[in-house]
């Protein structure tokens, strides 16, 4: 009887021990699924999106049910599906690993419980996504290029998730051009200079976030100086000046 006991005991031991192992696994790899979707939310890559999607899969955007049948509706609807406030959340999960994973009874979930998975043939897949209510996150359209008026001119701005803003002058060859950004904290934005006609970016300062540009025009022609966001996607935007001299 005592042998039939530990037996039992032994069995329901290495039951709950399996259960436990696999579910560290689904979580490692959901974790593992929420950062390769972080990457490709960053990158812009809806090609690799679609590829995590079961189809149809159901989205959710302010009690809607939008139908995702195939990969075309995917990049119809993208914009209200894949929306700033959810890829904050997933970057979050991105961050947090396997601790930002949730199992229940229908599978698993990370971003705060928007994106729901489920393995489809021993491969992870997006079966559902509620998408979270708009928080403002979104920036407004890109600014169009502002144009130099004067050799030595100040701008003011203010750089949103992903910005760039532009700026153009015309350059004469032995032009000697600076271009300053500041008022801001740390690394949170760079500045270049570009060749409007081939797209090149000039030769500038080797720092990782250069604050300024200095250089020698040696083709005559257009030029943009460009002021680019650093900062991670999901903090908030902030302001710069930015000082170009021409002499």
């Amino acid at each position: 009887m005592r042998d039939m006991t530990r037996l039992l005991i032994t069995i329901v031991f290495l039951h709950v021990t399996s259960a436990v192992l696999v579910a560290g696994q689904s979580e490692t790899a959901a974790a593992a699924f929420a950062k390769r979707l972080a990457q490709a939310l960053a990158g812009g890559d809806r090609a690799a999106i679609g590829e995590m999607i079961r189809y149809p899969m159901p989205a959710t955007v302010g009690g809607i049910v939008i139908p995702i049948g195939t990969r075309t509706d995917l990049l119809n609807f993208y914009d209200g599906v894949f929306t700033p406030e959810l890829r904050c959340l997933v970057e979050e999960s991105a961050a947090k690993g396997a601790t930002a994973v949730r199992t229940d009874a229908r599978g698993m979930t990370f971003a705060n419980g928007s994106i729901h998975i489920h393995d489809v043939g021993g491969t992870l897949k997006m079966t559902r996504v509620d998408v979270p209510a708009s928080s403002g996150l979104a920036p407004p359209p890109a600014s169009k290029p502002q144009r130099m008026t004067r050799r030595n001119q100040q701008f003011s701005g203010r750089l949103y998730s992903g910005g760039v803003d532009a700026y153009v002058f015309s350059g004469r060859k032995g032009d000697v051009v600076q271009a300053r950004i500041e008022q801001f904290t740390g690394r949170s934005a760079a500045v270049r200079v570009v060749q409007v006609s081939s797209g090149k970016v000039l030769q500038g300062p080797s720092a990782p976030a250069p604050r300024v540009w200095n250089g020698t025009i040696q083709e005559p022609g257009e030029y943009r100086v460009e002021v680019v966001r650093l900062a991670p996607y999901c903090l908030p935007s902030f302001t710069y000046l930015l000082t170009i001299t021409i002499k």
